[in-house]
């Protein structure tokens, strides 16, 4: 898979959220450094964010991970860890992009605080119109 540093990709008006990368739209990892450290990795397609993000503080730990769908934003499981290591939160998000839990650990991995969110983007029954909540992924 390709992979390119954030500088070398361009988004246009016309095309609004759309990375090219030599006049194409980009499908490949996008890297943003600081420092000389690579501080967060992006999936793109055709274009959009569209896969894999992981995000690692400036000493090296990954401290975020999770996975974005082009429209829908973030997807799934969404991690976040401590310099050390320690897992410290989880979110999940079902594939339309809604926040459906939350959930905080202590040291131990035990759940200190949960909470469920009600979806607010719907979709539709192609055959009835009904609107109902996404699948979970």
């Amino acid at each position: 898979m390709q992979r390119i540093e954030s500088e070398h990709l361009q988004f246009s008006e016309e095309n609004p959220g759309c990375g090219y990368h030599d006049g194409e739209p980009y499908s490949g990892q996008v890297v943003r450094e600081l420092e000389d450290r690579q501080v967060e990795l992006t999936t793109y397609e055709e274009g959009f964010e569209n896969g894999q993000v992981l995000i690692w503080e400036p000493g090296g730990k990954l401290v975020c991970q999770g996975i974005r769908r082009h429209k829908h934003g973030r997807v799934g499981s969404w991690q976040g860890w401590d310099e050390e290591g320690r897992l410290l939160w989880e979110k999940i998000y079902d594939a339309l992009g809604n926040l459906i839990l939350h959930r905080e650990l202590d040291g131990s991995l035990n759940i200190v605080k949960q909470e469920r969110f009600e979806p607010v983007t719907f979709m539709a029954d192609p055959e009835t119109g009904e609107q109902r909540p996404a699948p979970w992924l």
